[in-house]
């Protein structure tokens, strides 16, 4: 007779999946890692798999969109804990730094997989679209503008801050790292 769990085990279990799987696609990238070695990650078989997803794409749209919603409340908190007319500093020091450039795995989901991404599945794409309005929509509340100039601030910064990460990780020097690190922090 088989054991049957409560449905809330079933939750957390797909939650932890989630969590290690949003952990090693951002390490790794989206080809980087095996759905054997993800379910391995967090204790459990290949065949389990298939109870929570129905496929790695599937997985990989959740697990960015759970990447991206992190980030979101990363960068948030940092513009509320700082002083009055400092959140964008704040937000920027926050992403453009060594711990977050040394650190993919916890780090960014757009600038670890962005160009994966797009080469992924309709349904991924939208999921990660969706993490990125909400990511314009919270920098816009701090860009100082209202309206379409405050969602053009935010595209902006946004970029700015996604494109510094992708080239301070990319070039094989630490000084060289760390100045383009400066100069987006200084721009943004």
């Amino acid at each position: 007779m088989a054991v049957r769990y409560p449905d809330s085990r079933k939750e957390e279990t797909h939650a932890r999946i989630v969590a290690s799987a949003s952990e090693l696609l951002r390490e790794a990238g989206v080809n980087g890692i095996g759905v054997a070695d993800l379910m391995r990650s967090v204790g459990l078989t290949h065949g389990g798999f298939y109870a929570h997803f129905d496929s790695k794409e599937a997985l990989v749209g959740e697990s960015v969109s759970t990447a991206l919603g992190q980030t979101i409340a990363h960068l948030r908190a940092a513009a509320e804990e700082a002083p009055k007319n400092g959140a964008r500093q704040a937000i920027a020091a926050t992403y453009l730094n060594a711990k977050h450039r040394d650190h993919p795995e916890r780090g960014c989901a757009a600038a670890a997989l962005g160009a994966d991404v797009s080469r992924l599945a309709p349904a991924t794409r939208a999921a990660f679209e969706g993490r990125l309005e909400e990511m314009l929509a919270m920098l816009a509340e701090y860009s100082g503008a209202r309206g379409e100039a405050a969602r053009d601030k935010a595209i902006v910064m946004f970029s700015t801050m996604v494109g510094a990460m992708v080239l301070a990780r990319a070039v094989r020097t630490k000084p060289l790292s760390e100045e383009i690190l400066e100069a987006a922090r200084q721009s943004v």
